[in-house]
């Protein structure tokens, strides 16, 4: 649909004087006939009612001339900003992520954009999954960082990368740092008292699920919806539990837990970064996003961050 034909209909509606719009258009009566007669014809619909006193526009013309507002509203901003595009970007965005997320690259985005846009002020707020859900679904946030999304229709997602599973439990019982990675065969780890997120948690939904897909069973003996206080209650020997390695990346550095990889290490989930296509993507949330899949890519590239990348990330 040419753009010059809405343009051409909005001025004739607000004019309601096909020869007084000409004239404000600078164009001949009968080319502007022509491209109203066009639109017309393009959405079906007749658009006008002609008098010989001049024009009023139908009920199909007053649905039509709200869209087409809309629609050139979009176009003229989205110009705008292209253009801008060499400009420093400004503005402020609202990245949520999970614990596990922002102990991995919270500090490293909020320096990456102190450097890199220092125009560009970055919210970022962590979160529980269920949490970001619906701040996406609200609007409330510009980007969000989820895990295994499942059915997700009207939000837009950038599949970022994929990451283990551990079984965490006290110093000294499986691997820290460095050293060979002890393995728990799935089967076994109904032998293991969980300390883990309550439902309806996305992790204890992750769990439930890769236990009906695998065929194992877990046993809960705490849950606390807390990823720092299980931590520190695994460290004290009240039990064990499932996370990513980031979730407890000091407490793994410092000796006081140590991890096992579960089965063949099949127990994975995906990330992925969300935004809610009916909010404008602006310069600040664009380029908070390419400043977080940048340095996704950077800590797997380093070995920072042992997760295997999405073709976003490569």
């Amino acid at each position: 649909m040419d753009t010059r034909h809405l343009r051409s209909f909005l001025r004739t509606a607000d004019l309601c004087s096909i020869s007084r719009a000409a004239e404000s258009l600078g164009i001949a009566q009968p080319s502007l006939s022509q491209q109203l007669l066009r639109l017309e014809d393009e959405v079906g619909f007749q658009l006008f009612n002609r008098t010989a006193r001049g024009v009023t526009v139908t009920e199909a013309g007053r649905i039509f001339q709200e869209h087409a507002r809309h629609i050139l509203r979009g176009i003229d901003q989205a110009l705008e900003d292209v253009q801008a595009t060499n400009a420093a970007a400004s503005g402020q965005a609202i990245i949520a992520m999970p614990y596990s997320m922002n102990r991995l690259l919270g500090v490293e985005l909020v320096e990456a954009v102190i450097q890199h846009a220092p125009n560009t002020e970055v919210r970022l707020v962590e979160a529980t999954t269920g949490q970001i859900r619906g701040w996406l679904d609200d609007a409330r946030v510009d980007l969000g960082i989820l895990y295994d999304l499942g059915p997700i229709r009207h939000l837009s997602t950038r599949r970022l990368a994929t990451e283990e599973m551990f079984l965490i439990g006290p110093a000294g019982r499986f691997a820290s740092g460095q050293q060979s990675v002890a393995t728990v065969s799935l089967a076994d780890l109904q032998d293991y008292p969980l300390v883990t997120l309550g439902q309806p948690h996305g992790l204890r939904k992750f769990l439930d699920g890769e236990a009906q897909r695998h065929g194992f069973t877990y046993r809960v003996k705490h849950e606390i919806d807390a990823v720092a206080t299980i931590a520190e209650l695994v460290a004290n020997g009240h039990g064990y539990t499932i996370l990513s390695k980031p979730a407890v990346r000091d407490e793994l550095f410092d000796g006081r837990l140590s991890f096992a990889r579960l089965g063949n290490g099949e127990l994975r989930r995906t990330l992925s970064l969300v935004r809610n296509p009916a909010q404008v993507v602006t310069h600040a949330s664009a380029r908070i996003e390419d400043l977080t899949v940048k340095i996704m890519a950077s800590l797997i590239a380093k070995g920072a961050w042992e997760a295997d990348p999405e073709a976003a990330l490569r």
